[in-house]
């Protein structure tokens, strides 16, 4: 599998971390500084701090730098292998747990603000093609829902199962997503009818509904680890 560059150098940050060029509590380089460092673009920089931010090793301070959490001992998840069944079982469980009952708690927290971010990405995806930006927009959606739950914890747990499940969630997209139109308009309502749920504040219905979503998306999952 052909490593990208927000991981290659996200590794390379991280052993300067555990190395202690970086000791926890000090600011890190500024993503101008660490683009001409490792000769790659400012938005390869800012997805590697992203990646360390979503496994605990680095605070990302919009307009205020990036500062070291810890310098050993972050969350790590083992990315899946596509044909590994006992792998994907354990990381559709977790999945399954943390986004059913994070609905639920959006649907009874949620405010005006969490409803417009969600409309605006929904609008974004019925308007996108491209399947890599759709990818993009798909697991904001759900970051954007586990945020209405008001739980932070959540939401970077979340990030790390994404980062980590990245290969097999974008396999599983084009054998079902992608595979006719179809498919494409019935995700879109999907995701409508969870934000529905949760525009309701019905937790039970919004946890209903997320599950439905999820079964969908192991059985192509599934699907992959017949076909690897």
């Amino acid at each position: 599998m052909i490593r990208k560059g927000y991981e290659i150098v996200a590794d390379a940050l991280r052993e300067q971390i555990e190395q202690g060029v970086w000791p926890v509590g000090s600011r890190i380089d500024s993503v101008e500084q660490l683009a001409v460092k490792f000769g790659v673009g400012r938005s390869t920089i800012r997805e590697a701090l992203m990646a360390l931010k979503a496994h605990g090793w680095v605070d990302v301070r919009h307009g205020g730098g990036t500062f070291v959490l810890r310098n050993s001992g972050a969350l790590q998840i083992e990315a899946p292998e596509i044909g590994n069944v006992e792998q994907l079982r354990q990381w559709l469980e977790l999945r399954f747990i943390l986004e059913t009952e994070g609905a639920a708690l959006a649907a009874a927290r949620r405010d005006s603000r969490h409803l417009n971010e969600l409309d605006g990405i929904l609008a974004e995806m019925a308007s996108l093609t491209d399947e890599d930006k759709l990818e993009q927009c798909d697991i904001r959606f759900h970051l954007k829902l586990a945020g209405a739950s008001g739980n932070e914890l959540l939401v970077r747990t979340l990030e790390t199962l994404f980062l980590t499940m990245g290969p097999a969630m974008r396999e599983s997209r084009r054998l079902w997503l992608f595979a006719e139109q179809s498919q494409t308009t019935r995700l879109s309502e999907e995701h409508r009818a969870i934000v529905d749920a949760v525009r309701l504040q019905d937790a039970a219905l919004a946890r209903e509904r997320v599950a439905s979503h999820l079964r969908k998306v192991e059985q192509m999952l599934r699907r992959l680890t017949y076909e690897a």
